[in-house]
């Protein structure tokens, strides 16, 4: 082909940051634009989040069916540890105020699911929801856990169900998180309560803040044990 496909002014336009561009339409007070290029910012997002949330449940479904479970447990609490353990040593301290901002931060991190958030407190804990969960709980929704190209589901209560009968493989990350906060820490710092029907309705972190109030059952149904006296350490 001789022609050229683009006009040079719109290759420079092509190769600007979208968050560029989005700031460029503020700046000059358009403020259509400036929407349509933050829905375009979310769409871009989304997509590259999804393909990342496929690629990651079709690699640990892999994983799965050809090493198995206990292969799978062990891949997962080390691929786990690497982003999630730095996070629970990030913020010490025990003070309210410390807790706050460990929440925010973890509220931050549910925010790049792209979903709306119900986050509610009492006098013993913060429950957080997202609705609907932006990866596992989307999976469902989409049927990827269906059809000749399933993702896997992970059968038989262990460690990596929370002794339920099922849970699908993407959600399995969760066991581990809690696992490693305990083995660094004594006690976790968010605990999830899984969902009765994944992807109708909407999983729970639940971050207690005083870990004594965290109930036992909670450490054994991923192989722990409460400690007898413990101390946040988060």
């Amino acid at each position: 082909m001789s022609e050229k496909l683009f006009a040079e002014k719109e290759l420079r336009e092509m190769e600007k940051r979208t968050v560029d561009r989005l700031i460029e339409s503020i700046e000059s007070g358009d403020k259509e634009g400036a929407k349509k290029i933050a829905q375009r910012m979310y769409k871009e997002f989304e997509s590259m989040h999804d393909l990342y949330r496929d690629w990651a449940a079709s690699t640990l479904s892999a994983v799965g069916r050809n090493h198995g479970d206990e292969a799978l447990e062990k891949v997962l609490y080390e691929g786990v540890k690497a982003w999630w353990g730095p996070n629970v040593k990030k913020i010490g301290g025990s003070d309210s105020s410390t807790l706050a901002k460990r929440i925010k931060m973890f509220v931050g991190g549910l925010h790049g699911h792209l979903q709306p958030l119900n986050i509610v407190e009492d006098e013993e804990k913060v429950v957080i929801q997202m609705k609907p969960c932006g990866s596992g709980g989307r999976l469902v929704l989409e049927g990827k856990y269906e059809g000749p190209d399933a993702l896997l589901q992970i059968e038989g209560p262990q460690t990596l169900t929370y002794g339920r009968d099922s849970l699908p493989v993407y959600c399995t990350h969760e066991p581990p998180m809690e696992q490693i906060d305990m083995d660094i820490n004594g006690n976790p710092f968010v605990v999830i309560e899984p969902a009765a029907e994944l992807g109708k309705q909407h999983c729970s972190f639940i971050i207690y803040k005083n870990p004594e109030d965290i109930p036992e059952r909670y450490y054994e149904r991923v192989g722990r044990k409460k400690p007898t006296t413990l101390e946040n350490k988060n």
